[in-house]
């Protein structure tokens, strides 16, 4: 079962990947998890931690574990919004210019996994979406 097991190969690809993006991002100080997020909450800005979560698929203690991190770091901001129970995100200028000085750092890994997987396999990897296989 182990030689054929699609799930175990899937979870060592799974930490291959995230050593290959950890390690080119570490002279950043940052994860390749925290640089999700900080994606994440650009990409959506403003953001409530629930819209940020189910874009990247994250649990909910997860997520609010990373986003005090984060917040903490002086990365991301949490608004309290005028009306409404949630509160929204959004990512400070040191956070702009984290994600932006992170760019090379996530091409070089992005290239390298690329050369390891193979093209085929790279954009098969490229159609899946977090939270696709719910519902």
């Amino acid at each position: 079962m182990a030689r054929e097991c699609i799930g175990l190969r899937a979870r060592y690809l799974g930490r291959l990947v995230t050593r290959i993006y950890d390690d080119a991002l570490r002279p950043l100080g940052l994860t390749a998890a925290q640089l999700s997020l900080l994606g994440a909450i650009e990409g959506l800005a403003p953001a409530s931690a629930t819209q940020v979560g189910e874009r990247l698929d994250l649990e909910k203690s997860t997520l609010s574990r990373n986003l005090r991190l984060l917040s903490d770091r002086g990365w991301v901001r949490v608004l309290q919004p005028e009306r409404g129970r949630h509160r929204l995100l959004e990512l400070t200028p040191a956070g702009r210019r984290l994600l932006v000085r992170a760019m090379p750092a996530w091409q070089e890994a992005q290239a390298s996994v690329r050369r390891r997987l193979g093209q085929a396999t790279a954009e098969a990897l490229q159609g899946l979406r977090p939270g696709q296989e719910r519902g």
